[in-house]
């Protein structure tokens, strides 16, 4: 992990977006199913096998935030690989040799 002194604005944004769409798909939108919606894990059904009790966020857009998440750590870590990292640009085989 880099310190925090070295790291650039795209390190950053990439941490915050991704990590704050995770938090939201999962802790954010959780707590709000917990407390707002239905106090049945099961969907509710008639005997006819109506749903009259649905969750209060629908899962695909849960899952759907935090696959953008993942999309967005995935692509940073690409972003990452391909970058190169600083520092010297010797190239292997032109050392000289002191005579």
């Amino acid at each position: 992990m880099t310190p925090t002194s070295t790291m650039s604005t795209i390190d950053r944004a990439a941490m915050l977006v991704g990590g704050a769409l995770i938090v939201v798909g999962t802790v954010v939108l959780g707590l709000i199913e917990t407390f707002v919606g239905n106090p049945s894990p099961v969907a509710v059904t008639t005997e006819a096998g109506e749903v009259i009790a649905a969750p209060t966020v629908s899962p695909e857009i849960r899952a759907g935030l935090i696959g953008l998440g993942l999309l967005v750590w995935g692509l940073y870590g690409v972003y990452r690989l391909a970058a190169p990292m600083g520092g010297e640009t010797a190239t292997a085989g032109t050392a000289q040799t002191a005579k």
